[in-house]
């Protein structure tokens, strides 16, 4: 009676320890993907790394010759919120492949994963 249940609870515990080790090398992965996103027809772009750190802003020269550093600011937002929805789908896309399927924001919580 108890045998059998040991033996699933051994099961599941090897399970887990496995999820968590492909989770960290997820984690790896996630910090080399690097996505772009740009605004104002390229006039800014914008690089994040899956795990949503900013690692590169390009602004086109032809930005500063103008007055308009308001329309320079809504560029700079705009590039810098889709390139952070982008990462933000990489990573998921990246943590759906290791957990099967399973809600990745649910699982990434478990390890660590929740981005606040």
């Amino acid at each position: 009676m108890f045998g059998k249940k040991i033996d699933q609870l051994a099961d599941t515990y090897s399970k887990v320890k496995d999820m968590k080790k492909n989770m960290a090398a997820a984690q790896k992965r996630i910090a080399l993907i690097r996505v772009n996103a740009s605004a104002g027809a390229g006039m800014v772009d914008v690089t994040v790394s899956g795990d949503g750190v900013i690692t590169n802003i390009k602004i086109n020269k032809e930005l500063f010759e103008g007055d308009d550093v308001k329309m320079m600011e809504d560029l700079i937002i705009s590039a810098t919120n889709e390139a952070i929805k982008k990462s933000k789908e990489a990573m998921a896309h990246e943590l759906k492949s290791v957990t099967g399927g399973m809600d990745p924001g649910e699982i990434g919580k478990m390890f660590g994963l929740d981005g606040d």
